[in-house]
C-alpha cells in the first residue's frame, strides 16, 4: 500500500512540475502578447514608427522616387511675409484664442499653409491639429518624446526630419510644421481616411470612439465655420 501511495506521489509530482512549467510557459506568452498589442494599439501615444507608403490601388512606392523625401521649397521668413486675408484672419485668431505673439503666429499660418499646399492637406485641418497637440507653443515636449507644434516623436520620422539637415531640430517651428503635415499625410493615405490617419498620428488606432480624431475634427470644423469652405488646393490627397 506505501508503494502504490509513493507512486501516485511521485506521479502527482511529476504532473504539477509540468503543470507549473506550462502554465509559466503560458503566461510569458500572454505577458508578449499584451506588450505587443499595447504597442500596436497606441496607448504609449506617438510611438508607432514611420511605414512604407502605399497607394489605395495596392502598389507600393519607391522611396528614392517618392517626392515627399526631398528638400521642401520653405516660404520666406521675416517681417516681409505677406498674407492672405483668409491667412491674416487666421493668424488673429491663433494669436488671441492661445495667446502667442501676432508675429510668431504670422510665420506659423505662413508656414502651415505652404505645408498644407506641398502635401495637400487643409491647411485649416494643420491648424487644428496643432492647436490640440501644442497650443501653438513651439517648444513644447512631453512625456514621450514628442516635440513641438505638431508634437512629432523625431526617432520614429529620422528620414524626414534629415531633409532639413543634419542639426535640425522640431523645435524649430518651420521643420515641426512640414515633417508634421508629411506625417499626417502619410497616415491618411495608409489608412484610406482622414479619421483613421489622425488616429494612427496619436497612435491610438484601435479606439473605438476615435477620442483623438473626434477632438482633432471638431476644431477643424470650428476653424471652417469662421473662415469658410477649405480651398481647392488643399484636399487630402488620397
Amino acid at each position: 500500500m506505501n508503494k502504490v501511495f509513493s507512486v501516485l506521489k511521485g506521479t502527482a509530482a511529476v504532473v504539477l512540475h509540468f503543470a507549473h512549467g506550462g502554465l509559466l510557459a503560458v503566461g510569458l506568452m500572454v505577458s508578449v502578447f499584451v506588450v505587443l498589442r499595447v504597442a500596436e494599439a497606441g496607448l504609449t501615444p506617438r510611438m508607432l514608427p514611420s511605414l512604407p507608403e502605399f497607394s489605395l490601388l495596392g502598389s507600393a512606392q519607391q522611396v528614392s522616387a517618392d517626392t515627399d523625401l526631398q528638400m521642401p521649397d520653405l516660404p520666406a521668413t521675416g517681417s516681409g511675409v505677406e498674407l492672405t486675408a483668409q491667412q491674416k484672419t487666421v493668424a488673429d485668431h491663433v494669436s488671441r484664442r492661445h495667446r502667442v505673439a501676432r508675429a510668431a503666429v504670422e510665420q506659423y499660418v505662413t508656414d502651415v499653409y505652404a505645408a498644407a499646399s506641398r502635401y495637400k492637406l487643409d491647411p485649416l485641418l494643420l491648424i487644428a491639429l496643432i492647436s490640440v497637440e501644442s497650443a501653438f507653443n513651439p517648444t513644447a515636449e512631453s512625456a514621450w518624446g514628442a516635440q513641438g507644434l505638431t508634437q512629432v516623436i523625431p526617432k520614429y520620422h529620422p528620414e524626414k526630419l534629415a531633409l532639413f539637415g543634419p542639426d535640425a531640430s522640431l523645435l524649430d517651428p518651420t521643420t515641426s510644421i512640414f515633417v508634421g503635415a508629411q506625417v499626417l499625410r502619410e497616415y491618411i493615405r495608409l489608412s484610406g481616411s482622414v479619421e483613421g490617419g489622425l488616429q494612427r498620428y496619436v497612435g491610438s488606432i484601435e479606439d473605438p470612439d476615435q477620442v483623438y480624431s473626434n477632438k482633432v475634427l471638431a476644431e477643424y470644423r470650428r476653424l471652417s465655420a469662421t473662415f469658410g469652405p477649405r480651398l481647392q488646393t488643399a484636399e487630402v490627397a488620397l
